[in-house]
């Protein structure tokens, strides 16, 4: 017999004691009895029973089963979620199981389906055909030679089952073994700066080594990882690719489903169905998938045989996990490089200071791409307009703006209209009492929605139907304050009547084939302004686009994070790069009340370099990221005397222990007071050595569990303070 440590997912930093009839591996799945109830597990390791003396042998359960080796978690998975859980100061077992699908923390035994990809190949050149669909899928054939069944169906837009067996059938085409993974199609030629990049990073190939790729907007970052992309396929390698958005997946999946046709391709987001997901983390698992493209959650999957990490918009901060695991996947990546000994690629037309600053220290190469990739493509010019000469109308636009606008549409080209915030109106008031329109479970307005007629909490998702009146005072006439994108969408449509424009914010893209539709639209140009947040500013490649106006900007200019300018400067350089990427001059028009600002005198020069000094000097001068190190303490509670007393207890407390070389600072409530219907409160604890401050936080870790009332949650290496 043998004793078993199994890891559940429960908030404990041990493991529970069960009986085995044989000998299991590290990360094993098995069943096991806790409380009355099956759970599923992973083996921590296990003893012979005669070695084990903690309790007697009668006291523990057998294991109820042991499921397949193809469910297990690898040691190089094991030992990644061991040092999440170290570094970020989170139970082992929660952490194990954010990693994995869902149906692998199901107590049912999934099992995997896998479709084999089938390839066709012309065999009848002089084929006669008619229909416009027939005759493009057969000029394709005869440019390619062999066609994989997703690349029929993208060219003819349809299933193509029925067409395909018919051909086979007049013997116009038949199946064919499946080519080489590495196998190439429309590859383009790399310029002499891509084509450096792509031998230098080749050269680091098997080894540890952490590539900074620093390309302007459109300088041809995606071509360079195709072409490393490549190389690892033809060493028949895995490649992982991790974006901080979903919506930036499609188009990605595109190029390289385009480039690589006969290679295996796993998406893993948290979108996907749980069945796509539990497949393609075996797939990734078993070597069956040859490049694996996903979010965040897609650090942790199981690799067979990886080459190469890519990290592409490693400055986002949709890299980090906000709840639970509180992770930053661009970090854990580079922990999982160093350990697996291959390279990692992190990409960027604006790096994280973090990031750079780690090139200065000497842990970084730092590799620029400093021209577009078509030749003919410049950066846009960016012109600031002053919104006290020019003020704006009841939508956030001012006139300038607008006879630019029109001027683009007349030569029948694309422009991006960009305002950070959806909805209608960030707020509904009544002018004779005051009354806003507050949500009653956060400390924050509603936001009005006008094609609902509704009122809604960004944060909670609590929502009203508009009241007809004032609630308090009973005032009939109530307004709106403030811009966002469905009342800028509805201005422009009145302004330019015969103009196609589509709104693209979290409201308008909610379907699974948003993207794709909007990619179809712009491709056929049906679309000739954009209006739409951040999600448009990151990734997109746009040719027919040669205009994007910015509104509503100098918000972040006086935010109370000092992150806020860096976060501005990022996304109005990602937002102007969509501008003039193709052989069209671009033009960048920001809206502003100050525009002798640093920020934007920086943006206007495209001077990132001087940006980046500027900051880092401000940094270091008030003591702050990444010239040293944050860890917060968060708490909340539903009752808000109970958030105050555990705020007093834990100051109190992190004094008495032993601190050298950390500061504390004292508890605070959130930012944003209320979320959730929680009351929410926080303490900054800042060192300038980070082995010093994970000290500090594990003799605070025993501390934290006698505050009564509140829910206590470690941030490390917080993104907003």
């Amino acid at each position: 017999m043998f004793v078993v440590n199994i890891i559940l997912d429960i908030p404990l930093r041990h493991g529970y004691s069960y009986l085995s009839e044989q000998e299991l591996l590290r990360g094993t799945r098995v069943q096991v009895e806790l409380r009355g109830r099956a759970q599923v597990g992973f083996v921590l390791n296990c003893v012979a029973s005669t070695e084990f003396n903690d309790y007697p042998l009668a006291k523990l359960k057998l294991i109820l089963s042991i499921s397949a080796d193809n469910l297990s978690i690898p040691n190089d998975v094991w030992e990644l979620c061991n040092f999440a859980a170290n570094y970020y100061h989170h139970p082992l077992g929660n952490s194990l199981f954010c990693a994995i699908p869902t149906l692998l923390r199901k107590t049912t035994e999934p099992t995997a389906n896998f479709n084999q990809t089938k390839f066709y190949q012309l065999i009848n050149h002089e084929a006669k055909l008619r229909g416009s669909k027939q005759l493009n899928l057969f000029t394709e054939f005869q440019h390619t030679a062999i066609l994989s069944y997703r690349q029929i169906q993208v060219i003819l837009a349809a299933k193509p089952d029925k067409l395909i067996a018919q051909w086979i059938e007049k013997q116009i085409i038949h199946e064919t073994p499946a080519p080489s993974a590495a196998s190439v199609a429309q590859a383009l030629t790399l310029n002499e700066e891509q084509q450096l990049v792509v031998t230098a990073i080749t050269k680091s190939f098997n080894t540890f080594h952490v590539g900074l790729l620093y390309g302007i907007t459109g300088s041809g970052k995606t071509e360079v990882f195709l072409h490393l992309i490549q190389r690892i396929l033809h060493q028949q390698q895995q490649v992982l690719v991790i974006v901080p958005e979903i919506n930036l997946t499609p188009q990605l999946q595109s190029r390289f489903e385009q480039r690589f046709p006969a290679a295996k391709i796993s998406l893993i987001n948290s979108e996907i169905a749980e069945k796509a997901r539990f497949n393609a983390w075996v797939a990734a698992k078993s070597g069956q998938s040859n490049i694996i493209l996903g979010t965040r959650l897609s650090v942790f999957t199981p690799l067979h045989n990886v080459g190469l990490i890519i990290v592409d918009e490693e400055h986002d901060d949709s890299l980090k996990q906000n709840d639970g695991l509180r992770y930053h996947a661009r970090d854990l990546a580079v922990w999982r490089a160093k350990q697996l000994n291959i390279p990692i690629v992190l990409a960027s037309a604006t790096p994280s200071l973090e990031s750079l600053y780690n090139y200065k220290l000497g842990k970084y190469s730092l590799y620029k791409l400093t021209a577009r990739a078509i030749q003919a493509a410049e950066l846009p010019q960016i012109e600031l307009i002053n919104l006290q000469h020019y003020p704006v109308n009841h939508a956030g636009i001012c006139q300038p703006a607008l006879d630019k606008l029109h001027e683009c549409l007349e030569r029948k080209e694309l422009a991006l209209v960009f305002i950070n915030r959806r909805g209608y109106a960030p707020v509904i008031t009544c002018y004779e009492c005051g009354w806003v329109s507050q949500c009653r479970n956060c400390s924050t307005n509603m936001v009005y929605h006008h094609e609902k007629r509704q009122l809604k909490c960004h944060h909670c998702a609590y929502q009203i139907t508009v009241p007809p009146v004032c609630p308090t005072c009973h005032n009939q006439y109530l307004h709106t304050i403030g811009h966002g994108t469905q009342k800028l969408e509805e201005f422009l449509q009145q302004q330019f009547a015969s103009a196609k424009i589509k709104r693209v914010d979290r409201d308008s893209t909610n379907s699974k084939s948003a993207w794709q539709d909007i990619y179809h639209q712009i491709a056929v140009q049906e679309i000739d302004i954009l209006v739409g947040t951040q999600m448009l500013a990151k990734g997109h490649d746009f040719p027919r686009l040669t205009l994007v106006i910015g509104l509503n900007l100098d918000n972040a200019l006086f935010s109370y994070d000092f992150r806020a300018s860096e976060d501005m400067f990022n996304i109005l350089t990602q937002v102007a790069g969509r501008a003039g990427r193709a052989d069209k001059a671009g033009l960048v028009l920001l809206q502003t009340n100050y525009p002798d600002h640093p920020v934007y005198q920086f943006l206007q020069q495209h001077d990132f370099n001087g940006f980046i000094n500027h900051t880092l000097r401000e940094r270091q001068l008030n003591k702050l990221p990444p010239f040293c190190f944050y860890a917060l303490i968060k708490l909340s509670s539903l009752t808000e005397s109970h958030l105050k007393q555990a705020m007093h207890d834990l100051f109190t407390q992190a004094k008495l222990l032993t601190h050298p070389e950390v500061w504390l600072f004292a508890p605070v409530p959130a930012v944003m007071y209320k979320s959730h219907n929680r009351f929410r409160g926080q303490m900054l604890i800042s060192s300038q050595q980070r082995n010093k401050l994970h000290d500090y936080l594990r003799s605070l870790e025993n501390e934290l569990k006698e505050l009564k009332g509140v829910s206590v949650a470690i941030d490390v290496d917080p993104l907003e303070v």
